[in-house]
């Protein structure tokens, strides 16, 4: 361990139990030494240990926690984004809740880790838009982030165009209006959202009460957190949200089914999730030992079925394998082992994607980059990890670097993996908002992989977003089809979390709304 990898870790060790960042994502974004540094010399203190200890009494861990909040979390939004979500939280969340807030009690909706204000500010509009005259006395739009430059920012509700680039013209002529080299957002919205400096792992039994909030939205947030304190948060947003209150995710994270707390929905194309009447999530040490084993088992059997099928992949038939036959091997008889200083490149190259693709099963994305980065550099990159690479920052945001991980893994020439990346190019056009180039690299990952099943599912959607009826049952139907023998690793990869069932279920509801055939 090197001296600067000492005299970081007790502050990465303070940093995630007080922020919840996990230490992979203290380094995602700014040179976290260089930003202790440089408080470590604003306060006067010799060296990082002698900062270290400061930030043990409580009135310097207050102040310096905000600064460096500031400067270590990442606050890119834009007005209007993932707008599906927000009209199922207009048209199917706020009636239900209406009808459930008896006498005149306030609907209240939350954004959490709202960064500058666009996301809390496009709720306002949508709901001041559905429910005119109705905010703020009997529907609340509260907007909380650690960040107090962030919160700062949202109340001044100045913004650049870029962080319009999403908003309709006619919202825009209606809500915004020219103020020198920004666009400020008119006082009639401003005034509808109430902003909180506050950390969503700090306990505040008046904010956090029981059933406070009708409906939450806490997106791209939890990615960067640690795993425990992902719990603690979820936790947390259980116990606040109303029985069968609503809960926001981004399109790139997911609950995995890893909590009974809530319960998958689905709408306008997009998931999304309630409030179950089941009890939280128990902790992880108080499962019954057996349960952790077969869980375990069951984990370790399909991690090498994958690996297996990477290896030496079955022949393609017209009807997909039998899960029997899927899981079966030529002989019982272990493998040899070898000492890890030994292991082939190829093989450790293996266990690193396997170890990747079970973190990133359990959303822990910044330590599946660490796997692997963890990997010796090669003279020619490797087609499959730059295609991990590239699915881990598409689901991180950092869309640039996620495109040129993409190019990396075509440009490696890997045909069986050209398909998944193109279809990570979509992904990236379409959270830039470029549905017409996520149209285009969507096909051309269904035409190099015709049995690749979620290009069709996005296309379907788009062209259900565009009005598009026949193509959108075409595409939804072909997704549907193919859903039943998609690979599990590419559903681990690209299906938001979602089991196949879940899946399959979205495009047979929106082909039965559409008149389709739901098969």
């Amino acid at each position: 361990m090197s001296a600067a990898e000492r005299d970081l870790g007790p502050l990465e060790e303070l940093l995630e139990e007080r922020l919840g960042l996990s230490r992979a994502s203290l380094h995602l974004g700014a040179d976290l030494e260089a930003v202790l540094r440089e408080r470590m010399r604003a306060r006067g203190c010799s060296d990082l240990g002698d900062y270290r200890r400061a930030l043990d009494r409580p009135e310097v861990a207050r102040e310096e926690l905000h600064v460096l909040a500031g400067q270590l979390t990442v606050g890119e939004t834009y007005f209007f984004r993932e707008w599906q979500q927000i009209e199922a939280c207009v048209e199917i969340a706020l009636p239900e809740r209406f009808a459930a807030r008896q006498g005149g009690e306030p609907i209240t909706v939350l954004s959490a880790g709202c960064a500058s204000g666009e996301e809390a500010y496009t709720l306002a509009i949508a709901l001041h838009t559905a429910y005119p005259g109705l905010l703020p006395h009997r529907i609340k739009v509260v907007g909380v982030d650690v960040n107090p430059g962030a919160i700062q920012k949202a109340q001044r509700a100045r913004y650049s165009e870029w962080a319009l680039r999403a908003v309709p013209d006619d919202m825009r002529q209606r809500f915004f209006a020219r103020a020198g080299a920004d666009v400020a957002l008119r006082q009639e919205i401003v005034r509808l959202v109430e902003f909180q400096v506050r950390n969503l792992l700090d306990d505040d039994p008046a904010f956090w009460r029981p059933g406070a909030f009708d409906a939450i939205f806490c997106r791209n947030v939890l990615m960067y957190f640690a795993p425990q304190k992902m719990a603690e948060v979820l936790d947390r947003l259980h116990a606040a949200l109303a029985p069968r209150g609503f809960l926001f995710l981004a399109s790139s994270e997911s609950l995995r089914a890893a909590s009974a707390a809530f319960e998958a929905a689905h709408s306008h194309g997009i998931f999304y999730y309630r409030r179950s009447s089941a009890p939280p999530r128990p902790a992880r040490g108080d499962a019954p030992r057996a349960t952790r084993w077969v869980a375990r088992i069951h984990e370790a059997s399909a991690r090498v079925a994958e690996v297996a099928q990477r290896v030496s992949p079955p022949p393609r038939g017209d009807a997909p394998a039998s899960p029997t036959a899927q899981r079966a091997f030529p002989s019982t008889r272990p493998p040899p082992t070898r000492p890890p200083s030994t292991r082939p490149p190829a093989l450790a190259e293996l266990a690193a994607i396997d170890r990747a693709l079970e973190l990133i099963g359990g959303e822990r994305f910044t330590d599946a980059m660490a796997a692997l980065a963890a990997l010796p550099q090669r003279a020619a990159p490797s087609a499959r990890v730059e295609l991990l690479r590239a699915v881990i920052l598409c689901q991180q945001g950092e869309l640039a670097r996620a495109e040129r991980a993409c190019q990396r893994a075509l440009d490696a020439g890997d045909a069986g993996d050209s398909g998944a990346a193109h279809y990570v190019l979509g992904l990236c056009q379409e959270q830039a908002g470029d549905a017409a180039g996520a149209a285009q690299h969507y096909k051309a990952a269904a035409s190099r992989d015709p049995s690749f099943a979620m290009p069709h599912l996005r296309l379907g959607l788009l062209a259900k977003r565009a009005g598009d009826l026949a193509t959108t049952l075409d595409e939804l139907g072909r997704a549907a089809a193919l859903l039943v023998s998609e690979r599990q690793e590419r559903l681990v990869l690209f299906g938001g979390g979602f089991p196949r069932s879940a899946l399959i279920g979205l495009c047979q509801a929106e082909l039965t709304a559409r008149g389709g055939r739901a098969g």
